[in-house]
């Protein structure tokens, strides 16, 4: 009975994994219309990494070798999506290693690790080489890849305009459709808030914690506003510049480190919506959702832990 139950958590997981993995794949879709192959290189790139640094910590560390784990494809799309188009290849590279080898292998591997890999790995690069990182090329249609990167036209993401208290000249058509510079695949807000409706129908993905930090996160963007323009306005330009909406679709969500309780993923995603926007406010870089993750993964068996002594003291079941 107990290996059965083991088998169906198991298929479980794969189900929920292979979900999120069509859902990122979506959104390599468009940036191949706007910009080439570059972008499907770069995935490559990081996916092939991963993979053989995660093989190559296996044998070195002597554990057992899995090759139906999709997690690590998981790691390897969201560094590549979370890269500007024209980005060295090296960047990503060392994201994927850091990832698999600091943030991922040494804490056991998958369902382990405390942090979210490809999170740690997109900071660590960030904190390295910000010029490079945030390094964005204006979307002026396909290019074949011959021409190289030499093609590619630089341009200022919204986020970075809106660091500096000015306000984007974007229309909402292409903030919705990702005709505007920032990471590969973070730009398409449309897709993304598809991608995250289908993986919390397909229960792949929690609800909780992506929705109070959006919830959160427009709060204070309603209540703040970096540039002199309404509300809604601010609140329109903060959700759909940087990569805040697709770390709060396929970030927040990791289930391996979210926290196992509700009430605990809600205030997990409230923490993370406050925690970006102070970012946003306070920081030098343009955009800091990566580390708004990390932060969150540090705090999330706090959050269990403190949610089930409450229940426990109240007399009430425990739900997860």
């Amino acid at each position: 009975m107990k290996k059965s139950v083991c088998l169906k958590k198991e298929r479980t997981s794969r189900s929920m994994l292979g979900s999120m993995l069509l859902a990122l794949c979506t959104l390599l879709i468009l940036p191949t219309v706007y910009f080439g192959w570059g972008p499907l290189l770069t995935t490559a790139l990081t996916v092939g990494l991963c993979c053989l640094a995660e093989l190559a910590f296996c044998l070195v560390s002597r554990k057992p070798v899995s090759l139906s784990d999709p997690s690590i494809l998981v790691t390897g799309l969201v560094i590549a999506l979370l890269m500007p188009v024209g980005v060295p290849y090296w960047v990503p590279a060392i994201a994927a290693l850091f990832a698999v080898w600091v943030a991922r292998g040494p804490f056991g591997g998958t369902g382990h690790n405390p942090f979210n890999p490809a999170a740690a790995g997109v900071a660590f690069v960030t904190i390295c080489w910000p010029q490079r990182v945030f390094a964005y090329a204006a979307p002026v249609g396909w290019l074949p890849q011959w021409l190289g990167h030499s093609a590619l036209i630089p341009a200022s993401s919204p986020a970075a305009v809106l660091k500096d208290h000015l306000k984007p000249d974007i229309v909402p058509f292409e903030m919705l459709w990702g005709k505007f510079p920032g990471p590969v695949g973070a730009t398409a807000m449309l897709i993304i808030g598809a991608c995250g409706l289908y993986l919390i129908l397909r229960r792949a993905a929690n609800w909780e914690a992506p929705l109070f930090f959006l919830l959160v996160a427009a709060g204070i963007a309603a209540a703040a506003p970096r540039i002199a323009c309404s509300p809604l306005t601010s609140v329109k330009y903060e959700l759909m510049s940087g990569s805040l909406l697709f770390c709060a679709v396929f970030m927040m969500t990791d289930p391996v480190t979210a926290p196992r309780t509700s009430i605990g993923r809600c205030l997990y995603g409230a923490f993370g919506g406050a925690v970006i926007m102070a970012f946003r406010h306070f920081s030098t870089y343009e955009q800091g959702a990566c580390f708004a993750v990390l932060a969150c993964n540090a705090i999330a068996p706090l959050l269990d832990r403190a949610v089930l002594r409450a229940r426990a003291w109240g007399g009430k079941r425990i739900e997860t």
